[in-house]
């Protein structure tokens, strides 16, 4: 898991080739004028635009991905964003791969807020769970999703 501020996204380019092409993209677009919804940008990644809900994740499960690395940006309001290492939990819902996600729990080993100056980037070994509500609050916030093909 990568959890930084929007001003350095840059300096995590060299990792992956789609990953870098995704990270040009987040720095050139502002997605204040995006519409709702998916838009595919290109094979190497996809994102999406959404109203979202906080609440209480402290008991909800994991989720994971094997196809995709996710990359999460607060336009609005903010929420917790836990994490674990896939390998450290138990998989309660087996991998689905046309929707490429399977479900996991088992303990938190990191808990982020990720507010509209952040960003959070989650690869296919860090099980996650987002929109959890700061200090229990519960908001509806607007949040792109980065879909971002593993090469």
């Amino acid at each position: 898991m990568i959890f930084d501020t929007l001003a350095n996204i840059e300096k995590y380019k060299g990792i992956s080739e789609n990953l870098d092409q995704a990270i040009d993209f987040i720095m050139q677009t502002d997605f204040s004028k995006s519409e709702m919804g998916r838009t595919d940008v290109c094979g190497a990644f996809y994102y999406t635009k959404a109203v979202v809900r906080t609440g209480d994740i402290s008991a909800a499960p994991f989720e994971a991905h094997k196809k995709f690395i996710d990359i999460f940006i607060p336009l609005s309001g903010r929420e917790i964003v836990k994490a674990a290492e896939v390998n450290s939990l138990t998989i309660t819902y087996a991998y689905q791969d046309a929707d490429d996600f399977y479900l996991l729990e088992g303990g938190t080993q990191a808990n982020v807020i990720n507010t509209p100056n952040t960003f959070t980037i989650l690869f296919p070994q860090d099980a996650h769970n987002s929109a959890g509500g700061v200090d229990g609050e519960v908001i509806d916030f607007e949040k792109i999703v980065v879909k971002v093909r593993v090469s």
